[in-house]
């Protein structure tokens, strides 16, 4: 029996809900995956057989994703546009602009 590994992470702590993380499990179980390890409530690390590859291309699911959750454009966008609008505020009240 020979094995494949994967990491599946989130950029927000999308593991810490065990709703979320049951759902994300119940998709991947789809594929053949199965929990070896939750690192914390952003990364887990996930194991198949390598027969389950032969019904890949009919699955519903990308059975090779790594990331769940908000995507990293979302999160870091959001985060930048913020940071921008609290510099903007604080330059206007000290009169920069």
């Amino acid at each position: 029996m020979e094995l494949e590994y994967k990491i599946v992470q989130s950029t927000t702590p999308h593991f810490a809900k065990a709703a979320n993380l049951k759902a994300i499990l119940d998709e991947e179980a789809q594929a053949g995956w199965q929990l070896v390890e939750k690192f914390d409530n952003y990364k887990l690390r996930l194991q198949r057989d390598i027969s389950h590859r032969a019904g890949d291309a009919a699955r519903n699911v990308d059975a090779y994703r790594t990331q769940v959750g908000l995507s990293n454009f979302v999160t870091y966008g959001s985060a930048t546009l913020l940071t921008l609008a609290v510099v903007y505020a604080i330059f206007r009240l000290v009169g920069t602009f």
